[in-house]
This record gives C-alpha cells, structure tokens and sequence, in this order.
C-alpha cells in the first residue's frame, strides 16, 4: 500500500508540472519556443509514467500515460495527439511486444473519440471541459475494471477506483491551470488594447479638432482653383488627386473624433433583419464595382437592442472589407440567424485570407492589412459591438477567405 501511495503521488505532481510548466512559458514576453519545450515536456512525462507505473496489489500495475495523449491532443494539435499516441505505442511494442494490438485497439479507439469531441471541446467553458475529461476517464476507468476482473483480481478494485479518482484530479487540475493562464492572457491582451484605445482616443479629442479646420481652409481653396478655366490637363489632375486625398484624410478624422467621443445614446429596440437588408442593398453598387456578389440568407424578425446608426457603420466597414480583400471577384455570404440566447451575423468571403500573426492584430490601432488603411474602421466597429455587450470573432485562412462573426444578444 505505502509503495502504491508513493507511486500515486509522483505520478499526480509530475502531471500537475506539465500544467505550471505550461503557466511559465506561455507567460512568457520575450519569444522562446513554447510549443517545442511543452512537447518535450509531455515526451519526458510520457516515458516518466510509463517507465514507472503505479502497482496495485497481486502485480497489476497501470499509469497516467492517457493524461499525456489527451494534453497534446486537446491544447497543442491533432498532429501532436497523434504523434504522443504513436510514441506510446512505439514503446509499447518495445517492452510488451504481445500487449501491442489490445493497447493499439484501446488508443484508436480513444483517438476517434478525441476527434469527436474536439470541436465541442474547444468551444466549452472550463467546468465543460473538466466533464469531458471525466468522461473519457470515466470510460478508460470501466475498460481498466474489465481488465481487472478479467485478470482474476476483481478484488482489487479499490485500488482502481483511488488510482482513477486521483487520475482525473490531476487532469482537472492540470485543465484548470491552462484554462486560467489563457484566461489570463487573454484579459492581459484586453487590457493591453485598451490602453492603446485610451491613448488613441485622448491623441484624437486633442488634435482632431486642430486638424479638421485648417483642412477645411485647404479643401475650399482647391475647389476655387479647380474652377480656373486656364489650368492644363495635368494641373486639373493634380488638383482632383489632391481633393480625394484631403477627402480620404477627413474621414481619418472623422474616425479619430468617433473614437474621442463614441456614441452614448440610450440602447432602441431595432429591426436587425431590416438594418442588414438595408446596408446590403446599399453596398450592392460598390461590391459590383470589384466584381463581388453579395449572397443574403437573413432570417425574418430578428430584433436587438442598439444603435441601428453605428450597427450600419459596423455592417460597412466589414462588408467593404470583404469586397477589397477579393481583387478577383468573389462572393460574400450574408447570414443571420437566432443562436441561442443571441442573434448570429455572419460575413463570409473567398478573399485572400489572412495569416495567423495578421489575425491577431485586426482591431488594433493603425492596423491595417490594406496599403493605405488605418484600422480605425474595424476598431471602431469592435468598440460599437462590445458596447452593445456583443462579439466580434474572426476566422481566417491564406487564400480562402475570411469569416466574420458577430453575436449580438436578443432584444
């Protein structure tokens, strides 16, 4: 008993390791390779558990090896999952050559399970996700139990039933500290975002109003040259190039004054079915331009709480990103539906995509992933929606669009 104690407890605070290791490094600011060292790490605890595991009484043994598997599967990728899968079985065959086909069984068995789950998994909240994981102990635990039995020492159960108790406290543990240490840096990144909105919008409150005048001034005398009939070809030309500039800038402005002061007005009930069908119709003529068709499916009635006047600002700003982002043509599939609790709008384009480091930034002052683009827009658009206690998430991919999704609860 004192040695299957002792067994226990290593293999629980090696698990518990993995999750504090995981805490450290992706805590980390400056750029190491995270992913690399975790992977070994899981590697080093897989040939721990295996080389060492955990004896009951009368000879049976068995180990954590299952906790390694789900970890790399579930919080590194699939390729990992099965990469530590095929290790496991690569030792396997070294030490018990004659256990190989039932073990290979029972993984692929638990690999098609994983993949099945993994999408639900992946969109739970943190006590879901523990659930999960007891239920794919819960099911291990049964297939242990049957061995057990199997093996002439049913009487032993005892020790199974500690072994698997402790098992899935580690993996709770172990999902608990990796759900709040992405939590964590998640709120680290709000954080950080807001700040830059807050310098952003005290830069605009003190220098778009400065701007905006002297620019007025410039604007009208253009327009007074434009009118000169002894101006050649290519002094009208400039003269036009340099109004659409100064026209492009003052909607910069316009932008910096709408992040200085947002829109507080009190929240209407609005027609958000109606709103949509209006913005699409409205950005027909300009998708036509790129070649781009715009392909409704919006659900009737569907009503919200907000500003039907910032809603269509938010609605433009994506859909005008959609069409520029398809320099060949495409189509933009419009759908908006009722999910739950929320209503569901989705902006789907075959543009350009973008990548995983583009992706992370969007929303962010003076991003932009267009030439001439400041990001104000689609940091606007993020403001107006979480204001109104909305989420904006986005999907990408090179080359094969980009998916945006707004969640807007129902009014």
């Amino acid at each position: 008993m004192i040695d299957f104690i002792k067994d226990l407890i290593l293999h629980f605070f090696i698990i518990l390791s993995l999750g504090f290791m995981y805490n450290f490094l992706w805590m980390q600011k400056r750029s190491v390779y995270k992913k690399q060292i975790f992977k070994m790490a899981i590697l080093a605890t897989l040939l721990v558990t295996m080389a060492l595991p955990v004896r009951f009484h009368g000879g049976m043994e068995f180990d954590f090896k299952l906790i390694p598997v789900f970890i790399a599967f579930f919080y590194l990728s699939r390729t990992d999952g099965l990469l530590i899968a095929m290790v496991l079985l690569l030792l396997r065959s070294l030490v018990e050559i004659e256990r190989l086909p039932i073990v290979a069984v029972n993984y692929g068995v638990i690999i098609i399970l994983f993949f099945a789950i993994e999408k639900p998994y992946k969109t739970s909240t943190v006590n879901r996700r523990i659930a999960f994981g007891l239920f794919v102990y819960g099911l291990v635990t049964a297939t242990r139990l049957a061995a057990l039995i199997k093996s002439g020492h049913a009487g032993d159960y005892m020790y199974l039933v500690v072994f698997s108790l402790v098992s899935f406290i580690a993996l709770s543990l172990f999902i608990y500290i990796i759900e709040m240490t992405n939590l964590q840096l998640k709120l680290m990144h709000e954080l950080h975002k807001a700040e830059k909105f807050s310098a952003i919008s005290q830069l605009a409150a003190s220098v778009a109003h400065e701007i905006r005048n002297p620019m007025t001034t410039i604007r009208g005398f253009m327009q007074v040259l434009q009118g000169e009939r002894n101006l050649s070809d290519d002094q009208n030309l400039f003269i036009t190039i340099s109004l659409q500039e100064l026209d492009r800038t003052q909607t910069i402005i316009n932008n910096f004054l709408a992040l200085a002061k947002p829109n507080t007005g009190s929240m209407d009930q609005i027609d958000l079915s109606a709103i949509l069908k209006e913005t699409t119709a409205f950005m027909r003529s300009y998708s036509h331009l790129g070649n781009t068709e715009l392909v409704e499916a919006i659900d009737k009635n569907l009503c919200i709480k907000g500003d039907a006047h910032e809603l269509r600002q938010v609605f433009i700003n994506i859909l005008k990103n959609g069409i520029e982002a398809m320099p060949s043509g495409g189509s933009i599939f419009i759908i908006a539906k009722v999910d739950k609790d929320n209503v569901r709008i989705e902006f789907r384009d075959e543009g350009i995509g973008m990548t995983k480091e583009q992706l992370a930034r969007i929303g962010h002052p003076y991003y932009s992933t267009k030439e001439k683009g400041t990001g104000l827009g689609m940091m606007i658009s993020y403001d107006i929606v979480q204001r109104m206690r909305g989420k904006i998430n986005v999907e990408s991919e090179e080359g094969k669009g980009t998916t945006f999704t707004i969640l807007l609860p129902c009014g």
